[in-house]
């Protein structure tokens, strides 16, 4: 088990992670980046941070673990802010920021709940949630090796798409990579052909799950009530809308109403 366990660790660390970011890389292009604020949940060494703000986002991270917490410092530097916090209990405002990576670090599927709610409370733009596939091949092939250490919390796809449609925030789009077995997470080993369609298919061992969450759409027009008279036609007046002009028409129309 210890000499399964090393192995692993060995394979899919520092040889998985370009994969691995290339394919956020190809998830977060579609993001506008300048002056806009990421938040990025339970960051772990800190890895993708910069990366991140080599991308241009003002980054600050989350990790609940001291250890990891210590390392993500260490790699972000100047580049990115690092808090303690859960990821089902962060202490930010609604809406504080534009965009947010929850990264699943917990098997339990009530705190994934909880922490899925959290990351909608706080993000306006949108959210990538990643996490490792146990409906992939590359886990099917460690399961058929023999192969009895997996060192991450697994979730199914289907299970994270179903909760996050519920959640009907916005537009999903599901990549993957990672396809084959974890002895070929190697770069030289690793199938060019084979991370292409899994990009498309949920078929790797790295998924990720991107919500682009839509803007909020004007208030449906409505007929506005003086006193106990109305316009002879409704006329459309948005809330957004109501300046100084539309106070005055509304003076006007009164004054021409009142006996």
């Amino acid at each position: 088990m210890a000499r399964n366990r090393s192995i692993f660790l060995k394979i899919s660390g520092p040889l998985g992670l370009k994969a691995r970011t290339n394919l956020l890389r190809r998830c977060l292009a579609v993001w506008p980046r300048r002056s806009k604020k990421l938040l990025e949940i339970n960051c772990g060494k800190g890895f993708f941070l910069p990366f991140l703000w080599e991308h241009g986002f003002d980054v600050t991270a989350t990790e609940r673990d001291q250890d990891l917490r210590s390392r993500a410092v260490e790699h972000a530097g100047f580049r990115a802010e690092v808090v303690l916090a859960c990821s089902d209990h962060l202490p930010f405002d609604d809406d504080a920021f534009d965009w947010t990576i929850l990264h699943i670090a917990d098997d339990d599927a009530a705190t994934f709940e909880n922490s899925l709610n959290e990351a909608l409370r706080v993000t306006t733009g949108g959210m990538v949630v990643t996490f490792w596939n146990s409906a992939s091949l590359s886990y099917l092939a460690h399961k058929l090796g023999g192969g009895k250490f997996w060192p991450w919390p697994r979730f199914n796809c289907l299970g994270v798409w179903r909760e996050l449609k519920k959640a009907g925030a916005g537009r999903l789009t599901m990549m993957s990579v990672l396809s084959g077995p974890p002895c070929t997470w190697n770069s030289r080993r690793s199938s060019f052909f084979g991370d292409m369609i899994t990009r498309a298919l949920p078929l790797g061992a790295w998924c990720v799950i991107r919500m682009d969450i839509a803007p909020s759409r004007a208030v449906t027009p409505l007929p506005i009530r003086l006193a106990n008279a109305r316009f002879a036609s409704s006329q459309p007046v948005m809330e957004w809308r109501c300046g100084k002009s539309l106070n005055t028409k509304i003076k006007q129309k009164r004054n021409k109403l009142t006996p």
